[in-house]
C-alpha cells in the first residue's frame, strides 16, 4: 500500500495531523515537546483516497547513546519504507536551524517529500510561509491540522504521488489475532515484541516509561497473522498523576477492551 511518513521536529504537530488523516485521536496529542516516540502506523483516507500513514517522534540532533537518537533511528526507517514524506514545520514560529538541519537531511534520502507549514490559522503565519521557500521543497502547504484547514490541498498533494487510491476494506475472515502485550513500567514488553517480530521496531532502554502510545504491529505466528498491541506501562491508580501518564494509561485500556488476547508481562 502507499505509504506517507509524517516527520519534522518536536511539537510541530504531526500526532494532530496524523490524527486528522485516520480520522480518530490515535496519537497522543500534548503541548509538551515529545510525546511520540515510537513511529505509529494507522490507515488514513482523504476523500477517495486511501493510504497507510505514519506518525514519528520528533526529530533532534543528540549523543549516540541517547534516547533521542533511538526514537530518531525509528524515523529514519520509517523515512526508508515510505513513499512519500510529510516534513512538517510550524507556520507560525518560522524555518528554525533545525527545520534547516533535516532538510538537508532529506534531500540525501531520495523520496519525494511535501514541506507542510502547519498551526498556519491567522496572519500570523504569512510571514512564516514565504521563510519556508528557502528549505528548498518548493511551495510549502500551509493547513491547520487542528481545525482541518487546508486537507483539500494535502489531498492534491498526496494524489499526485499516489499510484492509486485502494480503498481499506478489511475482511472479518481474513482479520488478525489481537494480542495486547500490558505491565507495569519497563517490564520489557517492547523487548518481548522485538524479540518476537525479529526487529528492533520500538525503541527500549534502560529507561522506564519509554513507551507512550499503544503501537499496532503486524505479525505472522505460523500461518496466523496477529496485530500485536505495546502499551504504556500501567501503575497503580493512584500513583498515576501526570495528564501525559493518564493519557497513556487510557490507550493501554483501550488496547486491552479491544483485544482477544491479553498477555500479562511480569
Amino acid at each position: 500500500m502507499f505509504t506517507v511518513a509524517i516527520i519534522g521536529r518536536p511539537n510541530v504537530g504531526k500526532s494532530t495531523l496524523f490524527n486528522r488523516l485516520v480520522g480518530r485521536k490515535l496519537a497522543l496529542v500534548d503541548d509538551q515537546p515529545g510525546v511520540t516516540r515510537d513511529r505509529r502506523e494507522g490507515e488514513a483516507q482523504i476523500g477517495d483516497l486511501s493510504f497507510a500513514v505514519i506518525d514519528t517522534a520528533g526529530l533532534e540532533t543528540d549523543d549516540a547513546h541517547a534516547l533521542s537518537k533511538r526514537m530518531r533511528d525509528q524515523t529514519e526507517a520509517a523515512v526508508r519504507s515510505s513513499h512519500l514524506i510529510l516534513f512538517v514545520i510550524d507556520g507560525r514560529a518560522g524555518v528554525t536551524p533545525l527545520d534547516a538541519y533535516f532538510a538537508d537531511w532529506l534531500r540525501t534520502q531520495n523520496q519525494p517529500v511535501c514541506l507542510i507549514a502547519n498551526k498556519t490559522e491567522g496572519r500570523l503565519a504569512e510571514t512564516a510561509i514565504y521563510e519556508a521557500y528557502e528549505l528548498g521543497f518548493g511551495e510549502p502547504l500551509a493547513i491547520s491540522a487542528e481545525h482541518g484547514e487546508g486537507v483539500g490541498n494535502l489531498y492534491e498533494a498526496i494524489l499526485a504521488h499516489a499510484p492509486e487510491g485502494d480503498a481499506i476494506d478489511e475482511d472479518d475472515a481474513d482479520r488478525p489475532l489481537h494480542l495486547a502485550i500490558i505491565g507495569r513500567p519497563n517490564a520489557g514488553k517492547s523487548t518481548l515484541i522485538n524479540r518476537l517480530i525479529g526487529d528492533d521496531r520500538l525503541v527500549t532502554g534502560p529507561e522506564a516509561g519509554i513507551t507512550r502510545d499503544s503501537i499496532a504491529i503486524d505479525w505472522t505466528m505460523g500461518e496466523r497473522p496477529v496485530r500485536l498491541f505495546d502499551t504504556a506501562g500501567m501503575r497503580k491508580r493512584a500513583r498515576v498523576t501526570e495528564k501525559l501518564e493518564k493519557l497513556s494509561v487510557s490507550d493501554g485500556l483501550r488496547a486491552v477492551r479491544f483485544a482477544d488476547i491479553v498477555i500479562v508481562l511480569l
